[in-house]
């Protein structure tokens, strides 16, 4: 039986939309939590290095926390990605 026969998979459209909402969710946490790094206090404390010279430790600590955000984000669009091939395979549409 061929999907045109069937009609449309309604289970199938239902989670794909959900995989999609989920992963346009998590991109706006990340967007939530890379705002509130930008504007907290971690910036202003690079701005002014103590007397001693450059802290690396706090360098280290906000390029791993750009790496991280950069993962999530990665990660959640790949999710809502996901949602829409399956939106689109439950609607009987050839992925591209």
């Amino acid at each position: 039986m061929n999907q045109t026969a069937r009609g449309t998979d309604a289970p199938g459209r239902v989670l794909g939309l959900a995989v999609f909402v989920l992963g346009v969710v998590l991109l706006l946490f990340v967007f939530y939590v890379a705002y509130t790094e930008l504007t907290g206090n971690s910036l202003s404390q690079v701005a002014r290095p103590p007397q001693g010279g450059p802290d690396m430790g706090l360098a280290l600590a906000l390029v791993l926390k750009a790496i991280f955000l950069f993962l999530l984000g990665y990660l959640a669009s790949g999710i809502a990605g996901r949602g829409i091939g399956l939106y689109q395979a439950s609607r009987g549409e050839p992925a591209e």
